[in-house]
């Protein structure tokens, strides 16, 4: 790996195939694509392993292993702005590393205790939200290097190439993970889970170098002073209030509502279990294919109406999915939910990250982070409540109707936000704190948003 600061090739005039990967050109984000994939295997590995530890050991209850993935949600809404604020004024990757080094410490400790006999239901939850606090320390950190490395004309197809690791981890990490708890039992499953940490905490270390820390350090101001710049640049800097309210609804009406699929097979497709495995696979599958698909794509639709269209497609399939007796009906609309909910949420990320300059990448990323998580713990929780009351599939379709009516105010806005996109990161916002912004605005070169995919694929 180098040991200077990433300068990304300029794109390759190919098309097609190599278009399509034109973010792999960059050998560090190539680097840093595998260690997310490492990661997340890790994270779906440790949410497999836990909770069925936490199942048995709790007396076969479903309570302790929605805990255990409540835990790794909730330290994110509580630490992830604050890790966001120390991501932008430290070296990204080592504080990523440092991340993935808190989760292999805590998988580790669970994989001792298991193999001791010594672990109990109070320290394996424990352990979890131990893990979800290195969660929240990597996150933001490795989503803010993602510009510096591949340059503003590759951020869309960085962020598609990204989500397919996101979405491809949920069935390397548990696929794996599911292996060894068959055949060795849980204490090296959960080594296993300290594996996966450890490959990426390597990779990530070895891109210390290559990663510039921001150029706008500014005094040292303490915890909260970082985090209430953050908020005041978002609030400031248009779109991103409006594209984080968007992404908010999207994952408390659309992501959240998955949690009951279930109950929605159990009560629309007969109670069997193959169906509801069939629904998972065909929601993992559509997750990987749709941004694979836009990925090809390129230049040739629009970002902002990318968003639209994803987002109508987030919400739609769930009415059918929801309303449907016939398994052939429901696995496709799994997959097309699926595949739009993972592109919508790419495209979110990317126009956010595009249009902030990179001082501020690590706050913005984890505001985000903190509403996403947020907005999904909560919902979800509303959700399963409301199934004993109303039938699953009715509670899994209103909320996805909602949705697509939701989008309809934003359709309507999507000329301005292009081009408030277009304008590229290089503005403050006005009002408290334009002056600290102002200086942040001189010190970096913005990367445009622009209203197109190609603009920010081509790098």
């Amino acid at each position: 790996m180098s040991t200077g600061p990433a300068q990304a090739p300029a794109p390759g005039g190919g098309r097609g195939l190599l278009r399509m990967y034109a973010a792999f050109e960059v050998g560090a984000f190539r680097w840093l694509w595998m260690a997310v994939l490492s990661g997340n295997s890790g994270r779906f590995a440790v949410i497999l392993v836990a909770g069925w530890e936490a199942y048995r050991l709790g007396h076969q209850s479903a309570l302790w292993p929605s805990l255990v993935s409540m835990l790794l949600l909730v330290p994110s809404m509580l630490f992830g702005l604050l890790a966001g604020g120390i991501a932008d004024r430290r070296n990204r990757a080592r504080m990523a590393a440092a991340g993935e080094l808190i989760n292999a410490v805590g998988c580790a400790m669970g994989a001792v205790l298991t193999l001791a006999g010594q672990l109990n239901l109070p320290v394996l939850l424990l352990l979890t939200a131990v893990v979800g606090v290195g969660n929240s320390v990597q996150a933001p950190a490795w989503q803010a290097m993602i510009p510096g490395l591949v340059g503003g004309e590759r951020l869309l197809n960085a962020s598609m190439a990204t989500r397919i690791a996101q979405q491809g981890a949920e069935l390397t990490g548990p696929a794996v993970a599911t292996v060894v708890l068959a055949a060795a039992g849980a204490g090296v499953a959960f080594m296993t889970c300290a594996g996966f940490y450890l490959v990426a905490l390597g990779i990530l270390w070895g891109l210390r170098g290559t990663v510039a820390p921001p150029a706008y350090q500014g005094p040292n101001q303490g915890v909260l002073t970082p985090i209430a710049e953050g908020i005041t640049y978002v609030r400031g800097q248009h779109p991103l209030g409006t594209l984080l309210l968007w992404v908010g609804l999207h994952c408390s009406l659309t992501m959240a509502s998955i949690g009951i699929l279930p109950a929605v097979a159990t009560a629309n497709l007969r109670g069997s279990a193959s169906a509801y495995g069939l629904l998972l696979t065909a929601f993992g599958l559509g997750s990987v294919l749709g941004p694979l698909l836009l990925m090809w794509l390129g230049s040739r639709v629009p970002l902002v109406g990318t968003l639209v269209a994803s987002g109508v497609l987030s919400g739609l399939p769930l009415v059918t999915l929801g309303l449907v007796h016939v398994v052939v009906a429901a696995v496709i609309s799994a997959a097309v939910a699926g595949g739009a909910q993972g592109v919508f949420m790419a495209g979110i990320y990317s126009a956010n990250q595009g249009r902030t300059v990179d001082a501020m990448r690590g706050r913005v990323a984890s505001v985000q982070l903190s509403l996403t998580t947020g907005a999904m713990g909560l919902a979800s929780v509303g959700w399963g409540a409301l199934v004993a009351l109303v039938a699953p599939g009715i509670v899994l379709a209103v909320p996805g109707a909602v949705f697509v009516a939701a989008c309809v105010p934003f359709a309507l806005r999507s000329r301005r936000i292009s081009s408030e996109l277009a304008a590229g990161g290089d503005r403050g916002p006005v009002g408290t704190g334009s002056a600290v912004f102002a200086v942040l605005a001189s010190t970096q070169t913005g990367i445009s948003g622009g209203a197109s995919i190609g603009s920010e694929e081509a790098g």
